[in-house]
């Protein structure tokens, strides 16, 4: 996922270690579904909606284990409303919770959330951070630095500003690997069909869409009235051998780094600008 408009090498990072460590165990693939939308009105106001849909394979997974006395439903704490009430605060000054709805698709379960927001100039945003909804265990100082980098916004007279963090600056090849931890070797073809299979059915994304239009942006990922800020769809990614190449060279990259490195790579978008302005209609 998929991210890069937050710290690039940090959110490959995440996914690659929540992954590798539930998927390798579970050996079933992913088809894990991740979106997020901020839905902006021309008065500044509008809605952040984040739709989190757990794959066919992994819900009957969840189901089947053994539920002991006292233990709660595997799928309690994603449908605990109480959770997003509390995170709600998280998004800025003055975003509330509005809403959960339960999603099941395809024999898959999820949840999707609505928060909503009177004023885009107080609203933070880190792409892919509703990843850290299916993974609690990753709340500590890897958590922190996330929630450091988020987008910011600026909207006055119809024209929206969207600061894009700088991407992190540590190189991932200085850091010992943690004991566990998948190695990955993009040149290896088993490694490839590996990940693909752990990886089908996997998307991350985060999006901006207005809801009168868009005049102009100098966004890279414009279409419509929609802003693609981070995309990561692992199934176009990974019919690409330099897919997962890509994805590894994003940590510790710059912006002019990440750029050139995801070049003809389907199935990511990154916004590598340090500042995108988008004019409403």
């Amino acid at each position: 996922m998929p991210g890069r408009c937050e710290n690039s090498g940090l959110m490959k990072q995440r996914i690659i270690l929540w992954l590798t460590g539930l998927l390798s165990l579970c050996c079933l693939s992913s088809c894990l579904e991740v979106e997020q939308v901020i839905n902006l009105k021309k008065d500044g106001s509008g809605t952040i909606v984040e739709e989190i849909v757990m794959g066919a394979q992994i819900v009957a997974m969840m189901e089947a284990l053994p539920v002991g006395a006292g233990e709660e439903n595997p799928f309690a704490d994603l449908y605990n409303v109480e959770n997003y009430k509390a995170k709600a605060a998280g998004f800025g000054k003055g975003v509330t919770y509005s809403g959960m709805e339960k999603v099941e698709r395809n024999g898959g379960k999820g949840v999707k959330v609505t928060y909503k927001f009177e004023d885009i100039n107080n609203v933070v945003l880190t792409p892919g951070s509703a990843m850290n909804d299916l993974n609690k265990e990753g709340e500590g100082e890897e958590a922190e630095a996330v929630k450091d980098d988020p987008l910011k916004f600026a909207y006055a007279g119809d024209v929206l500003t969207i600061t894009v963090p700088e991407p992190s600056e540590e190189k991932g090849e200085s850091a010992e690997p943690e004991e566990g931890v998948l190695e990955l070797n993009p040149e290896d073809p088993a490694m490839q069909a590996m990940m693909a299979q752990m990886f089908k059915g996997m998307k991350i994304s985060t999006k901006l869409v207005t809801a009168t239009g868009i005049q102009k942006s100098d966004a890279t990922y414009l279409k419509d009235n929609t802003i693609t800020l981070m995309l990561m769809d692992f199934d176009e990614i990974m019919k690409n051998p330099k897919g997962l190449k890509a994805l590894q060279k994003l940590e510790g990259a710059n912006r002019a780094e990440i750029a050139e490195s995801l070049k003809g790579v389907k199935g990511v978008a990154v916004e590598t600008k340090k500042e995108i302005r988008v004019k409403l209609k």
